[in-house]
């Protein structure tokens, strides 16, 4: 798919990963609809891309574990730019958890996996009335290799590596390519926030480069040949395609 022209939803838009992206796709010559709770952040981002007096992106208030926000992420992409080519359920969470005793873990499962399903739900629904699109959802290598001090972190990332997998065939059926990115750590402040927990694995792992988490994404809206596959990023590996499960 080409990205010039087309119309992209990026949840947890405003900050890290998804500003970033946003700002690479407005530069592809894309529309974009970001989705965050973080409103100053948003505006301010939708303010810096809609330089010129054109309207090349907008900012939608949307937690992505209140459905009926979802649900107005979407409308409004539709009814601002008159549908929807791309969905990038990007927004996550990485929370000290479990072993802290608090129920921290249940909102993990609901912003890593269940907002993922939910906007994959919606995104069937809007895709279909454009005859097909993309739907790229943000994993981590998390998804395949455990660690640790995260356990309900690492569960939620497995869960979107099998369940873009397990969309495989939406391709053959409604034309829509549901593909995901499983970066390493990436430098941003969801990360630096919980810096002295994880710093085992950044050590181990460094910083994925966030310029190349981006290029992942446009790999997968551009190239027609991934259905179902995962990209992983880390820093000083090339990236690496896993198109397959080991069934």
């Amino acid at each position: 798919m080409q990205i010039k022209d087309k119309v992209v939803i990026i949840t947890g838009g405003a900050s890290g990963i998804g500003a970033a992206l946003a700002r690479r796709l407005v530069l592809e010559g894309a529309q974009v609809v970001i989705g965050d709770v973080d409103k100053k952040s948003g505006q301010d981002l939708v303010t810096e891309l809609n330089q010129n007096n054109k309207i090349k992106a907008i900012f939608v208030f949307c937690d992505v574990t209140n459905f009926d926000n979802l649900r107005q992420l979407f409308d409004t992409a539709q009814n601002t730019f008159g549908g929807i080519d791309v969905v990038c359920n990007n927004a996550g969470i990485l929370p000290i958890e479990f072993y802290d005793q608090t129920d921290n873990w249940v909102k993990t499962i609901d912003v890593n996996l269940n907002a993922v399903i939910k906007g994959t739900q919606l995104g069937i629904e809007f895709l279909k009335k454009r005859g097909g699109g993309v739907i790229i959802n943000t994993a981590s290598v998390a998804g395949f290799y455990p660690w640790k001090l995260f356990p309900v972190y690492c569960s939620t990332k497995y869960g979107v590596i099998g369940f873009t997998q397990s969309l495989r065939k939406l391709n053959n059926t409604d034309k829509i390519r549901v593909n995901a990115i499983a970066p390493g750590f990436v430098n941003t402040n969801m990360v630096k926030n919980v810096m002295s927990t994880v710093a085992e694995g950044v050590e181990r792992l460094d910083y994925a480069p966030i310029d190349e988490v981006v290029n992942a994404f446009i790999t997968i809206i551009q190239d027609d040949k991934l259905v179902g596959d995962s990209i992983i990023i880390l820093k000083d590996i090339p990236s690496q395609i896993v198109s397959k499960s080991f069934l």
